[in-house]
């Protein structure tokens, strides 16, 4: 902890001039200088301040889920980490190397979304526009600190884990830009919080956070659902199911360790082996895998995976491989605290009602 702690120190200054560059840079947006393009459409941004996983793609989804029986729903998104480049319009036919591990579950999930991958967002939007179906409104995924689109309405997911006035610039700290840019937000989702999070604790948040009269604040936790076979969806597990089962967890995410912890209270044992963020699975991984997974000698074990890394997985083993009977995923969804998930989900509603293109 001391290394880490003098390691932020050393950084300071590469994050100071790192702030500074990004402050002149949002200055330029904010006074026209650098242009942020406007549609005639609902535009809707979900990002962070912060890297790593705070909670955007359960809310991404939680969004479309909410809107999708009345409108054509467009996603973009850049696509990190895909091998292709440019413009890229899904299709049934996609997989996750086309357009991201993300973008790809979120298309996996909801197969009538259009769901386009650009670095350009704009170039994403406008290429989406031109199609002859093309969306009554767009979410934007990662897009906070993409102000080349002006959003309708923006969405700052914050980790409560990981709060921002606790948090340097990078490299000496996860913030991508200075606290002070919370304020183009027009609703702030603390995420990740535990689901008995007191009164005065949120309390305590909503002050840190010096919210606008024009801004809103709304807690979540996350809510873990049946586990899927990866490879026979029919099958699920439910939380009861775990308690006599010996778990490998395999993940390739930003933070495991709520997943962990979750699943230290509800099994046997827990292994586990985590690969970086966005990791692509290889033929090695999953030797190093299999070779985990065999030293486990209780009978009812099973690998459990995220929904995300679920995806990379189906990239690299088929149906017939040893490990796909035993590779199960973990769902989650976003549930919001305080009985208010159907406020927020009217909040949305009515922004895109309100903001519609006129036939």
């Amino acid at each position: 902890m001391k290394f880490l702690k003098y390691m932020r120190l050393a950084l300071l200054p590469f994050g100071c001039t790192y702030g500074m560059l990004i402050r002149i840079r949002n200055l330029m947006f904010d006074t026209g200088k650098l242009p942020s393009k406007k549609y005639g459409i609902p535009v809707i941004s979900v990002g962070n301040i912060t890297v790593g996983g705070t909670g955007k793609t359960p809310l991404t989804e939680l969004i479309i889920d909410t809107l999708k029986s009345d409108y054509k729903v467009g996603l973009i998104s850049r696509g990190y980490k895909r091998k292709t480049k440019g413009v890229v319009v899904g299709t049934q036919n996609s997989t996750a190397q086309d357009l991201g591990d993300e973008p790809f579950q979120i298309k996996s999930k909801f197969p009538e979304l259009l769901v386009t991958v650009a670095e350009k967002r704009v170039d994403g939007i406008d290429k989406m526009l031109q199609l002859p179906d093309s969306p009554d409104l767009v979410v934007m995924d990662d897009a906070y600190q993409h102000r080349y689109v002006s959003p309708g309405l923006s969405i700052l997911v914050m980790d409560y884990n990981r709060p921002l006035w606790k948090d340097f610039m990078l490299p000496a700290g996860e913030l991508r830009e200075p606290v002070k840019g919370k304020k183009r937000a027009n609703i702030i989702i603390v995420s990740k919080c535990p689901p008995s999070l007191s009164t005065e604790q949120q309390l305590y948040i909503t002050q840190k956070l010096n919210l606008t009269t024009d801004q809103s604040v709304y807690f979540s936790s996350v809510a873990y659902q049946n586990s899927i076979s990866l490879f026979c969806d029919h099958k699920q597990l439910t939380h009861k199911d775990f308690l006599e089962k010996e778990v490998l967890l395999v993940t390739g995410i930003a933070n495991p360790e709520p997943l962990l912890k979750y699943l230290v209270s509800i099994c046997k044992k827990v292994r586990t082996v985590h690969f970086p963020d966005h990791h692509q699975f290889t033929e090695t991984d999953i030797k190093r895998i299999n070779q985990e997974f065999e030293k486990i000698p209780n009978a009812g074990k099973m690998i459990l995976t995220t929904e995300k890394d679920a995806v990379r997985f189906k990239e690299i083993i088929n149906n017939t491989h040893v490990l796909a009977p035993h590779i199960w995923y973990i769902p989650i969804k976003v549930k919001m605290l305080n009985n208010q998930q159907e406020e927020f989900k009217e909040k949305i509603i009515n922004y895109v009602k309100h903001n519609k293109r006129n036939s």
